[in-house]
């Protein structure tokens, strides 16, 4: 059992100045919880406040139903797994793994076991007589968190463990992590500014920006239903495009016209959404926001019957990137640069026109000035 609680934890570093405020969360047994935002958001600080590495200004940290806000690190069962690895260079493999065994005076019999079954986990048994200096980066990670393993901790606590590690070996770490952390059953709070191993590793996901969490949620329920801009803006890679936007009414319908009001590019809303712009901000300027997989080209849009949602997108394409099983194509447009995903046997090259058609059950209405989506549904998912 490793439940982990945060009750209105604040970190003042200066006065008035918090770098985390007000945060809450429950953390349940066995979860695989991401902390993820921009550089200085608050989520390291966070991660340390668990440890025990920052102490905590305000607010109350419960482990396993004990209050830890004055626990020593060493006290409070958990184990981290830095971003430089944090290796002894003058020991083994077999010697950093078997360390934090042995100034816990366990027998030497059972540390050897131990560092033997744990080194087999990881597949590094080969690699138990090199010191670090010998070892790629990615070995260097195994026995980081090995490490961390061998203590049997309540819970692992990882730091940007990936960063150091160029783009293969990333991915094929994200993979032995999520089959590690099933193998394990045990809680992993693990912070990274990378989108793409907060989307693939996490049960939830905790967003945040300037030390407040923006929303906690299932990697699709953050990804389809983002609480307001700066989410849906983080998350997905390319990003969402957003379009300056006026809602108003043309014909009985509700339209949403792509730069203000009365303009050639627009896009009719029916269903929830229609009744949601016609209570929320009817006859307001708006961001529209769309990602990239819900724009389509006129014969996929008549395949999916959306082909009359959307007038007047003609867009000329400024770059093309074609990825074998998708294409990409971009068009500039209210001085930003938009993409558009596509099939791969789309042919369009740059410096042609084309014209796109958006998916409307699939967009989003932000309020300009709360940036709040208006179509956010809480609990959508659940």
């Amino acid at each position: 059992m490793s439940e982990i609680t945060l009750r209105n934890v604040c970190k003042e570093f200066e006065k008035g100045h918090f770098a985390v405020k007000d945060f809450n969360l429950d953390i349940r047994d066995r979860e695989f919880i991401i902390f993820v935002g921009p550089s200085g958001c608050g989520k390291s600080t966070t991660l340390r406040m668990i440890a025990g590495l920052e102490d905590i200004s305000d607010g109350e940290l419960w482990i396993d139903g004990e209050l830890c806000n004055y626990y020593e690190p060493k006290d409070r069962g958990l184990s981290m797994v830095f971003q430089n690895y944090a290796l002894y260079p003058n020991m083994t493999v077999y010697g950093n793994l078997a360390y934090a065994l042995k100034i816990r005076k366990v027998p030497k019999k059972e540390i050897d076991e131990r560092v033997h079954k744990v080194a087999k986990t990881l597949e590094i048994e080969h690699l138990l007589d090199r010191k670090p200096a010998a070892l790629s980066g990615g070995q260097k990670q195994r026995v980081a968190i090995g490490s961390a393993i061998i203590r049997k901790p309540k819970a692992f606590l990882m730091d940007e463990p990936l960063s150091n590690l160029d783009a293969k070996l990333r991915a094929q770490m994200r993979i032995e992590l999520a089959k590690l952390h099933k193998e394990l059953e045990t809680t992993i709070i693990y912070v990274t500014h990378d989108q793409t191993e907060a989307m693939t590793l996490g049960t939830r996901i905790v967003v945040m920006k300037d030390g407040v969490v923006q929303q906690v949620e299932a990697p699709i329920e953050l990804y389809d239903n983002p609480v307001n801009l700066f989410v849906a803006g983080f998350i997905g890679s390319p990003s969402m495009n957003f379009f300056d936007a006026y809602v108003g009414e043309e014909n009985g319908k509700v339209v949403v016209w792509l730069g203000g009001k009365n303009q050639e590019k627009k896009i009719y809303l029916k269903g929830y959404q229609a009744e949601m712009a016609k209570l929320k901000v009817m006859n307001k300027p708006v961001v529209l926001g769309v990602r990239p997989e819900d724009i389509y080209e006129y014969e996929e849009a008549k395949e999916r019957g959306i082909e009359k949602d959307t007038q007047g997108v003609e867009e000329i394409v400024t770059a093309r990137e074609m990825l074998g099983a998708e294409v990409f194509l971009y068009f500039d447009a209210q001085c930003k640069t938009h993409a558009v995903r596509l099939r791969p046997e789309n042919n369009t090259c740059t410096g042609e026109k084309i014209r796109f058609y958006f998916d409307t059950e699939r967009v989003h209405i932000f309020d300009k000035e709360t940036e709040e989506n208006i179509f956010y549904r809480e609990g959508a998912q659940k």
